[in-house]
């Protein structure tokens, strides 16, 4: 049986899927970490307890706890800002490209070693075969941008990003490319909570982002659970 992790924030913890979960601490060589363990399925809050904002993430600890648990493929959910006037607020993405050519991580300081970046099509596949077969619609390919945070992103710089991708956020970048360095199989299934500064008429509201999350809550409990199954 191969062993999946869920990447996400405490709100995917709730679902059913993680009832049963049990806290183990791990010790990497870039901090501790607490992963919630299960037969053959681990979650991962990225943010810890308490929550620490994106640009503070020890990103390193979190993918070396999950290679330590023995994880094969990796299924993040990634809250999201929309590039795009056509792609609104309630949307599932699924990219399959990202950009980040600043603040980048590797696990290579100590030596000589290249790793061409990227996202795990089998993984992909097995989000957009499992929502297909539950009638969920979601978006097949796209480019995350991923900012620094912690503040959203300037007018100016969404009407840049936007020419590039078609969403953005903070974390996904980095987990991806730490992954696929560590030889971990990683997707993303990005939720669409807002649209970004500047792409309507909309400011940037946390409290509606919050609602966007709990209605997009519901469609995980059902999706990552068949998600989850196909990988195993």
């Amino acid at each position: 049986m191969n062993r999946v992790a869920v990447i996400g924030g405490s709100g995917v913890l709730e679902i059913e899927l993680f009832a049963e979960l049990e806290k183990r601490e791990i010790e990497t060589g870039y901090g501790r970490v607490i992963v919630e363990e299960g037969d053959g399925i681990s979650f991962l809050q990225r943010h810890g307890t308490p929550p620490v904002p994106p640009h503070k993430l020890n990103h390193h600890a979190n993918l070396a706890a999950l290679k330590e648990c023995g994880i094969r493929y990796i299924v993040a959910v990634n809250s999201t800002g929309s590039l795009q006037s056509e792609l609104s607020p309630g949307s599932l993405l699924v990219p399959d490209d990202y950009f980040n050519p600043w603040a980048i991580k590797t696990v290579f300081d100590d030596r000589l070693e290249f790793v061409t970046p990227g996202i795990s099509e089998m993984v992909r596949r097995a989000i957009i075969e499992a929502a297909k077969g539950l009638s969920v619609e979601l978006v097949d390919g796209g480019t995350y941008i991923q900012t620094t945070g912690p503040r959203f992103e300037t007018r100016a710089e969404v009407r840049v990003l936007s020419d590039w991708g078609s969403v953005v956020g903070m974390t996904m970048a980095n987990e991806a490319t730490l992954a696929r360095e560590l030889g971990l199989e990683y997707a993303s299934l990005c939720l669409v909570d807002n649209y970004a500064n500047g792409v309507c008429d909309q400011v940037v509201d946390f409290r509606e982002i919050e609602k966007a999350q709990q209605k997009n809550s519901q469609i995980l409990a059902r999706l990552l659970p068949n998600v989850v199954e196909r990988l195993r």
